[in-house]
């Protein structure tokens, strides 16, 4: 039944919404101010109720509203994986709101649910391997210098001492192609779909566990999306299996027990990072806190691999090609804006949640190493001039790019407008602007549309570029 399938997806994805969400140290920290950190809060406390009650559609849809409400307060965000995750989210609330404040037939109702977001999940999904491949025909990607498939490819092999390897280097290079190129062919063929997850689901699984970056998030999300974009079959072996685990769990005599321990495991961890951030200043909280939850996506990311894995191997013999309601057309929305939004680096809008992450892409100041455009065909102008900051009253104020002070126009107007009290000197184009404060400037100006939409990576000049995000 389709409502079976809604409650795996609905745990996995409180699942992945977790692990996004304790990534946001400052906001739990209460650095960004008190209402963000009881939203951030609120947010954590929900996802765990979806894992524990994944059967209630209500707690789903809050939180999906609470995370695109997130969103909204934080905007422009960076994050590609909150990008995807905010799109889906906007499809949980248009999909499951009407549905249960019409409370229609439960059952009809939720067969409607599971189709809807299936269909939004497995555009998605084609979405950000069709990005991933597509931002990566560069230059620079193909480099195994900087490329940055190399950059995760390096910590994975060092203890094997194969990090050196020319031809390893290579091979995760092109491999990363292959592996895209199969997902978005098997998401659509459904007789191979298991082949897809094969190969898929470990690439994910391991990418976070090469700790170059906070990956957790972004491969949950994937595994998630997965799961909802099963064939029906998949998906009833799936909730099967599951099932029968947690009854045997329950009714172990030492459940409660295990429960419990599993509960005050969690706690000693928490207090050990936090003990280990304060005893060892040389390494960050944001560390510590990233490395403990490293393991735990180690332990549930490895278990729901292996059921999905196996629910999509045992269940390729019964696979049926059922038909399915005609789609409304502001379904399609969902993934159309997504794939428009993400065409933004090539055209001079944002470089930033463009699904052009760990691409080596750069696009900035009317210059491209994708082997596909010459140059960039710019239809707007917010990349064109590329600013340097040479000094300012507040060093802080400096962009963070490898090379320190290139930004673009757009970035360098909210620095100087935010900080009033500052002044900078800057160089557009050539020409010198000294001494320049909020109250003086008289270059571009964003607006509000333009706040909010539009965000850029600090600019990196070095050539070949390296992996920077």
């Amino acid at each position: 039944m389709p409502s079976d399938s809604l409650m795996v997806f609905a745990a996995m994805w409180g699942m992945a919404m977790l692990f996004s969400s304790v990534s946001h140290t400052p906001f739990l920290l209460g650095l960004k101010g008190v209402k963000h950190q009881i939203l951030e809060i609120a947010i954590i406390l929900n996802a765990l109720y979806v894992m524990w009650k994944p059967s209630r559609l209500a707690t789903l849809l809050s939180l999906a509203a609470l995370l695109c409400i997130a969103y909204a307060s934080r905007m422009p965000v960076s994050s590609n994986n909150q990008t995807i995750a905010t799109y889906m989210n906007l499809a949980i609330v248009a999909v499951i709101g009407p549905q249960l404040l019409l409370r229609n037939d439960r059952k009809n109702s939720e067969a409607l649910i599971y189709e809807r977001l299936r269909f939004v999940a497995k555009s998605l999904l084609a979405i950000m391997y069709f990005f991933g491949i597509f931002h990566k025909i560069n230059t620079d990607f193909l480099d195994p210098a900087v490329s940055c498939a190399t950059a995760l490819y390096v910590p994975l092999t060092r203890e094997f001492g194969l990090d050196d390897s020319l031809v390893g280097r290579y091979l995760a290079i092109y491999s990363t192609f292959v592996i895209e190129a199969i997902a978005i062919a098997c998401l659509y063929i459904r007789r191979l779909f298991w082949l897809g997850l094969l190969i898929s689901l470990p690439f994910h699984y391991v990418i976070p566990i090469s700790g170059y970056s906070y990956y957790m998030d972004f491969s949950s999300l994937v595994f998630a999306l997965y799961m909802l974009s099963m064939p029906r079959q998949s998906a009833l072996v799936l909730y099967a299996d599951i099932s029968q685990v947690a009854r045997k769990v329950v009714q172990l005599r030492a459940g409660a027990a295990t429960f419990a321990l599993l509960v005050a495991a969690l706690l000693i961890g928490t207090a050990t990072v936090t003990w280990l951030s304060y005893s060892f200043v040389d390494r960050p909280f944001r560390i510590l806190w990233h490395s403990a939850w490293l393991v735990a996506w180690a332990v549930l990311g490895g278990i729901a691999m292996i059921f999905i894995l196996r629910a999509a191997l045992a269940s390729t013999a019964n696979w049926q090609f059922a038909r399915t309601e005609k789609r409304p057309w502001w379904l399609y929305l969902f993934p159309v804006v997504l794939f428009v939004s993400c065409w933004s680096p090539y055209v001079g809008l944002k470089t930033e949640s463009s699904i052009a992450m760990f691409s080596n892409l750069h696009t900035e100041g009317g210059v491209t190493n994708h082997m596909m455009f010459g140059s960039p065909p710019y239809l707007f102008s917010y990349q064109a001039k590329v600013a340097r900051i040479a000094e300012t009253s507040n060093p802080k104020l400096l962009p963070q790019g490898n090379n320190g002070d290139f930004l673009t126009e757009h970035d360098l107007a909210l620095r100087i407008l935010g900080n009033p009290k500052d002044w900078f000197t800057y160089v557009i184009d050539g020409k010198v602007y000294s001494g320049v404060t909020a109250a003086t400037y008289t270059g571009y100006r964003p607006n509000f549309i333009e706040r909010k939409l539009l965000d850029f990576k600090p600019i990196d000049w070095t050539r070949p570029k390296p992996c920077t995000h």
